[in-house]
C-alpha cells in the first residue's frame, strides 16, 4: 500500500471513530445520554465536602457520587481532596449555586480507568480514542476542556 493509501485509510477511519465511540458509551454507560452533573465530593476529614474545583457526571442509575468522569480545574483540583482548611469549614462560595461547565477555569476531564478500560476492549489504546472522546464530551455537555487525564 503506497503512503499516499495508509494516509487516506487513516483519515477515513480517524473521521469514523468519533461516532462509533459516541455508540459505544451510548451501549456501554446506559444513560450516557442523559447524564447529569454537580459538584463533586470529596472526604474531607469531617464528612463529605463539597469539592470547589470538580464537577461530577453520574449515570442517572447511580449514586451522586459515582461519577463516569469529572470536569475539573486543573490547576487546583486534588484527586485526594488535600484542600486548604478553609475549605473544609463551611460550604465554599461557589457550591452555592451550580456549576457551569462552560467556564474555561474547568479545563480537564479526569475518566476513570476502569471505564477506559472498556473502551479499550473494543478501540484499541487510548492513543487511538482520547482526544475524540475529549471533544464528544466538550461538545455533548458545552465543556471546554484541553486536556483528558486517565486515572
Amino acid at each position: 500500500m503506497s503512503l499516499q493509501q495508509n494516509i487516506k485509510r487513516i483519515l477515513r477511519e480517524e473521521t469514523k471513530i468519533k461516532p462509533i465511540l459516541n455508540n459505544m458509551l451510548n451501549m456501554l454507560f446506559d444513560g450516557f445520554d442523559d447524564i447529569y452533573y454537580d459538584w463533586a465530593n470529596y472526604n474531607c476529614g469531617m464528612g463529605i465536602c463539597c469539592d470547589p474545583y470538580a464537577i461530577g457526571f453520574v449515570l442517572p442509575q447511580n449514586e451522586y457520587d459515582d461519577y463516569l468522569f469529572k470536569l475539573v480545574e486543573g490547576e487546583y483540583y486534588d484527586a485526594n481532596g488535600d484542600y486548604p482548611e478553609e475549605l473544609r469549614d463551611d460550604l465554599p462560595e461557589p457550591c452555592h449555586e451550580y456549576p457551569d461547565v462552560r467556564d474555561s477555569r474547568f479545563n480537564t476531564i479526569v475518566f476513570y480507568e476502569v471505564f477506559a478500560e472498556e473502551i479499550e476492549q473494543y478501540l484499541g489504546p487510548k492513543s487511538n480514542w482520547k482526544i475524540k472522546l475529549l471533544e464528544l464530551i466538550n461538545k455533548k455537555f458545552g465543556c471546554e476542556a484541553t486536556n483528558i487525564i486517565f486515572i
